[in-house]
């Protein structure tokens, strides 16, 4: 490869000229350059030295002119001095600690007493105070090997700063694998002061620190919230070697967290760096503000607690007055944790936080005349609304976690009576709704958000978070409804078309889901959560089939009924400022409105009509009005929709905020949905989906069948052995006609049959296998499997007969599922979904009991999971044997023997497991598998998928076309340049020989690359940029395509 190609050329180079030129670092190539010694290039006496002692003991005379050399000297030694037992983080944290806070040495009092003070190592108040050097392949020697870093930043002579650097070609994490571990490994004293790591390819960049995991690595896209965001290794200098930048998160953004008995280093991520930032600007100004600072909103999941302690630690240690800090919480779970964290975090040096928890409303107060440095408490111990208001010398800063619900009530109202002069912080992890003007009223507007929006192509998502709702279902103990519900489907004497529509609606567990006791309960629970988010936007409601989403509408209005009567009364017993509260919120309940949205179907008037209920009303309603405009208006008081099919998939309603589920959904199905809520369109802020019906099923069914085929394994790939398929598929269709001409239909009079002879030989050969139910399944059974077969033949891999014949077996196939779809079942069905509902009760669970837990989905890629679990589904094609098959289908039966089936018995398993997806344990580790299995993908492949293309060549290309600045059009655009050109890139090279090697076919790519720029690349790219990017990427195809023939 050409030098000039190289890494040191195109990253290393680039990377040291914006230190030098833009940021004012001192930068030095020491490759074969450095001379040792005390008057050397670096002053070094051996490559062993990674603290520069001339630039420390410099930095050490100016910042601290008292010194003495022999207290020089003393400091020092305590710089580099550590015990032989500790572990690096170990001496990592002392000398973090030294760095930050100075460096004790001895000093002797006029009396002749010695005491201890603190010489400052770096001046963080004034940061051209300090000397800044970053030295490029830099040699260090460990007690074995020798190693050569890219480049070490070094502060004072404190190497503080190592970066690792990879050709653009090279996945990032390469440098972490394969560099910085071995370091760790060989030359372990060079991260002994260390800082930050930062590893880069040039075009994206991972910042960490020292014992992070490289999953922990983070980017740094920003240098501001409205910025879209770059991974660029540009970008991340320009955002921490600025040098205030540097010497801020040096002193304020790293934090050693010692929770669960091992030390954490956490350094604050971009978001909260940026956000903590926007905070402290508040409180600086918080005269002019009169106590209302803001609301800091980052959603769930994105570190609250620490951007809390980030903050908590700044403020203290920049602002003079030492403020009370109240940390507000409230629920005493929040309360614990977040007073442990700060606990483990040091902020609260020696002491436990237990010390700074207040007991009860008393408590609370005498803690706050005591003037200490920090107070956690709950809302509800402000329960003194009798007490003096406190004025205090001292400035109190309150921090109120979950701010949307800690503000409300007379616990707040007493807060505020009690802390007149305070100043508030709001923290949530959910955004202000869109008419919460208490919140606004307590804490101001936003001061940051972090919700994912504002740069789509960022591969973050929004927020999004699901709760299970669900109730379990009693257990029967009416043995004698195996007797009734037999007696109902002898009496309806059903024809072989009934019997497999009802056999079908069994298995859908649909008359046990839709018992008018658990419908009733749902709807109860569905008004009261909905009604507490009233503000919160919209909802939609999917019900299981059509009927029930009409029951589900009749239930729910009762309940919205009762539920207004009930806010009326406690209305009248409300404070003046309640009862504003309530007044809004009634008056919002009763101009909201709901439909029902299900498709036509014939008879459906009269099919409603036998389940007691008026499809009609609803049908007028969405006949009339134009339904989807009115629930996509935010302003229109269209709310709450029930469905069923319609609008599930593909209707995008940005201001729906609660998506409830009470319908099973398959793995599949699921992966989508969820996979398309996860990428919501710009202005979507967050969504919430409560389960009723337990989804996690799916989820753990889509999981299973995923783990069970990572790298292969688990199934047969039908690709391998194309034979035995073919031969398979054969088999299968001549069975198929052996058992049509066993019952007297002979195959080919179908193929040979026209126009309405066809039609007529299509109804025989449905006949002739419906004599029986177990008839028509074995025939279908055959169908599907030559249905799963053929996906995964080549239209030539079989003869055009067999292919007439293939196609003469599904049109009789899907001849069956039409008069399967045809026969009705109603007036059994309504029997039978009443007898089930005298023994279905619903265990309600009492008062006081820990309210279901919310996950947070955004953590979850799960359009990656579901693209692996698309992998996973073709790999897992298994040709069984058709007989086991065909038997195997036969027994699943529900009909075969209607005399043997137990309903009750049936009916208990159901409910036992239809309970265990309502299992919180379930349910959460479920959560944690998914999790997990995410994080532990390869991150480069999260983000090629994430950013919706085919491999990381595609992103490669895009990552070198991207510009700053551009609209979400403009890189949409891009992303098709990327595409198209790598194809026609790779394609033309596939026609040259060694096309490297001659001027001509250089120029043929080359001409190539900058034809297909001027014609497909924006307008906002300007024609001096267009040649730019041309090289750039010429460049990369030279490199990265050179053996290509």
């Amino acid at each position: 490869m050409s030098y000039d190609y190289s890494e040191n050329i195109l990253v290393q180079e680039s990377a040291g000229h914006l230190l030098e030129r833009e940021l004012g670092w001192q930068v030095v190539f020491a490759y074969n350059t450095e001379k040792l010694g005390r008057d050397g290039t670096f002053g070094r006496t051996s490559y062993r030295e990674v603290l520069l002692a001339r630039y420390f003991r410099d930095a050490l005379r100016r910042l601290n002119p008292w010194l003495t050399p022999a207290q020089l000297d003393e400091a020092q030694k305590k710089m580099e001095q550590h015990l032989s037992t500790a572990s690096l983080m170990q001496i990592n944290e002392e000398k973090y600690s030294l760095i930050r806070d100075g460096i004790p040495v001895t000093v002797k009092s006029p009396d002749g007493k010695t005491q201890e003070k603190r010489a400052q190592v770096i001046d963080f108040q004034q940061p051209g105070n300090n000397h800044f050097l970053a030295i490029k392949e830099l040699k260090i020697h460990g007690d074995l090997y020798r190693r050569r870093t890219d480049i070490m930043g070094f502060v004072n002579g404190i190497p503080l700063l190592f970066v690792e650097l990879k050709k653009s070609t090279v996945d990032v994490q390469d440098a972490y694998t394969n560099n910085y571990t071995d370091y760790l490994d060989t030359i372990p004293h060079l991260f002994y002061y260390n800082a930050f790591l930062i590893l880069s390819n040039g075009v994206e960049s991972k910042v960490g620190t020292l014992g992070s995991k490289y999953e922990f690595f983070h980017e740094w896209k920003r240098l501001n919230e409205q910025e879209q965001g770059s991974v660029a290794l540009e970008t991340m200098l320009r955002g921490i070697c600025k040098k205030e930048n540097f010497l801020d998160l040096l002193e304020n953004f790293i934090l050693f967290d010692h929770s669960g008995g091992r030390t954490a280093k956490i350094l604050a991520r971009n978001h909260q760096y940026l956000g903590v930032n926007e905070a402290v600007k508040a409180y600086e100004a918080r005269k002019l503000k009169n106590g209302r600072l803001g609301v800091f909103w980052h959603t769930q999941g994105s570190g609250k607690s620490y951007s809390m302690v980030f903050l908590a630690q700044k403020i203290r240690r920049k602002f003079a007055g030492s403020p009370t800090i109240v940390v507000l919480t409230d629920r005493e779970e929040l309360n614990k944790q977040i007073s442990d964290t700060f606990e483990n975090c040091g902020l609260l040096g020696k002491t436990k936080a237990r010390q700074f928890i207040a007991s009860s409303g008393d408590d609370l107060i005498d803690k706050f005349r005591g003037n200490p440095s920090f107070i956690f408490t709950l809302i509800q111990k402000f329960n003194q609304p009798n007490a003096q208001p406190f004025y205090p010398e001292h400035d109190i800063l309150i921090l109120s976690d979950e701010a949307h619900r800690s503000q409300y009530g007379i616990f707040a109202d007493n807060m505020m009576k009690l802390l007149p002069t305070a100043s508030r912080i709001g923290f949530t992890g959910t955004p202000l709704l869109s008419s919460d003007n208490i919140t606004e009223r307590t804490f101001g507007g936003y001061i940051s958000v972090y919700d994912f929006k504002r740069a789509v192509e960022d591969g973050a998502t929004v927020p999004l978070y699901y709760e299970n709702r669900g109730d379990k279902i009693a257990d029967l103990h009416n043995p004698e409804i195996t007797d009734r519900i037999l007696d109902a489907i002898e009496r309806a004497d059903l024809d072989v078309d009934q019997q497999e529509k009802l056999e079908r609606e069994f298995a859908k567990e649909i008359h046990l889901l839709t018992a008018e006791q658990r419908l009733d309960s749902i709807a109860r629970d569905f008004v009261s959560h909905y009604s507490d988010l009233w503000t919160s936007g919209k909802a939609m409601f999917v019900c299981l089939n059509k009927v029930t989403c009409v029951r589900m509408y009749n239930l729910a209005q009762k309940h919205w009924t009762q539920e207004i009567i009930r806010l009326e009364s406690q209305r009248k017993h409300a404070t003046q400022q309640e009862a504003q509260e309530l007044d809004r919120k009634i008056a919002w309940m009763k101009e909201t409105e709901m439909a029902v949205v299900v498709s036509q179907e014939q008879n459906e008037i009269q099919s409603f009509q036998k389940w007691g209920l008026d499809i009609k009303y609803h049908r007028e309603k969405m006949e009339n009005r134009e339904l989807d405009k009115e629930f996509k208006d935010p302003d229109n008081p269209l709310r709450v929709v029930f469905v069923c099919a319609m609008w599930l998939t593909g209707f995008d309603v940005k201001c729906l905020s609660c998506l409830y589920l009470d319908k099973p959904l398959k793995a599949h199905t699921l992966m989508q949905t969820i996979a398309r809520a996860n990428r919501v369109a710009e202005g979507k802020s967050n969504g919430l989906i409560v389960d009723y019906i337990g989804i996690v099923k799916a989820l753990r069914k889509a999981l299973a069948d995923y783990t069970a085929n990572v790298g292969g394994q688990g199934g047969t790939d039908p690709t391998v052995d194309k034979e035995a398929l073919i031969a398979r598929i054969l088999d299968t269709i001549s069975s198929a006609k052996d058992f049509l001409l066993s019952h007297n239909f002979n195959l080919q009079t179908l193929i040979d049959a026209k126009d309405f002879e066809k039609m007529a030989r299509l109804e025989d050969g449905a006949n002739a296998v419906s004599g029986t139910l177990e008839e028509r399944k074995q025939f279908q059974t055959y169908a599907n499997e030559l249905l799963r077969m053929m996906k995964c033949a080549d239209r030539d891999d079989v003869s055009a007969d067999a292919r007439k014949e293939y196609e003469a077996i599904v049109a009789i196939f899907h001849q069956l599922q039409k008069k399967r779809k045809h026969a009705s079942n109603v007036d059994l069905m309504v029997e039978i979904n009443g007898i089930i509902s005298e023994y279905v009760q619903v265990d309600t669970p009492g008062e006081g009991l820990t309210p279901s837990r919310q996950f947070d989905i955004s953590k979850i890629d799960f359009d990656l999971l579901r693209r692996e679990f698309a992998k996973a589904k073709r790999k897992n094609l298994i040709l069984k044997d058709l007989d086991d098959l065909i038997q195997q289908r036969l027994n699943e039966l529900l009909f075969a023997n209607p005399q043997r089936i137990n309903y009750y018995e049936r009916y208990q398993k159901i409910i036992d497991d239809y309970n265990s997806e309502q299992n919180r344990a379930t349910i959460e580790k479920t959560f944690m598998d998914l999790m997990n299995l995410a994080n532990g993908m390869d991150q480069e492949e999260q983000r090629y998928v994430r950013e919706g293309f085919s491999s990381d060549e595609e992103l490669s290309l895009y990552d070198l076309l991207f510009s700053e600045n551009l609209s979400k059009q403009d890189i949409q655009k891009i992303k098709h340049v990327a595409v198209d050109l790598l194809a026609k890139v790779k394609a033309k090279i596939a026609e040259l020989d060694h096309w490297t090697d001659k001027q001509e076919t250089k120029a043929a790519v080359d001409n190539l690359i900058r034809d297909t720029l001027w014609a497909e690349l924006p307008e906002s790219y300007t024609e001096l940029s267009i040649s730019e990017y041309r090289r750039r990427i010429y460049e990369y195809v030279y490199v990265r395509y050179k053996e290509v023939a």
